[in-house]
């Protein structure tokens, strides 16, 4: 029994640290004012070259402590048709879910089109939608639905993995009520998506198109 307790407090002292590990790539697509940078002056290359190397410092551990303690679901593997259309179903089916949410539980005066709008108009502002778009889904979904979700699976049934590991991925990203719920919904489907399918590519790709149709959202939307 004490082994078993030392073992699981390790693992959540793993996944703490691979929690605070994985925005490591983020540090590329702000302003380095302890630099000296402002908007007027900056060097995109630089911030370009750090995103690289982050992302593939953070892939590359993340990759490794996958491999090393599981086997199933593969990390990529072939694609069909169907496979393909059932991944877009799912990401249309949460981001409207999520709509609908924010329309219910949040004012207009809480939304962040504006904050959104700056973004895509800043010197580094397609850096930042390539990071929050493409980089931040595949780390998160080999962490989340990967690594938490796989190890959970070992103490927990199948929906209480689940529902744990979207649990804490929606306190993680969520900060208004209409938010974390929507996050978990999401977080569910792709959850859901790794169970059919056997693939953890399939909830990446899956993220990808919901934070990028939330994305366009938002902008049309602004």
């Amino acid at each position: 029994m004490v082994a078993r307790l030392i073992r699981v407090f390790g693992y959540v002292l793993a996944g703490l640290g691979l929690f605070i590990f994985i925005p490591l790539p983020v540090l590329a697509d702000g302003y380095w004012n302890w630099w000296g940078e402002r908007p007027q002056q900056i060097n995109i290359g630089y911030h370009w070259v750090a995103l690289v190397v982050l992302t593939v410092g953070v892939a590359v551990v993340l990759v490794r402590c996958y491999h090393h303690y599981f086997e199933m679901p593969v990390l990529l593997g072939p694609f069909s048709w169907s496979m393909m259309g059932l991944t877009a179903l799912v990401a249309v089916v949460v981001v409207v879910i999520q709509m609908g949410i924010s329309g219910l539980l949040v004012s207009p005066t809480e939304t962040q089109n504006d904050e959104i709008m700056a973004l895509t108009h800043s010197p580094l502002g397609l850096l930042t939608l390539v990071c929050t778009n493409i980089v931040s889904p595949v780390l998160e979904e080999l962490l989340f639905r990967g690594i938490v979700q796989n190890t959970l699976r070992r103490y927990l049934p199948v929906l209480g993995a689940i529902i744990l590991t979207n649990a804490v991925f929606a306190l993680g990203h969520g900060y208004q009520l209409a938010s974390t719920v929507g996050i978990f919904i999401t977080g569910c489907g792709f959850s859901w998506l790794v169970l059919k399918t056997k693939q953890l590519s399939t909830a990446m790709g899956c993220h990808i198109l919901v934070n990028w149709l939330v994305t366009l959202i938002n902008m049309m939307w602004g």
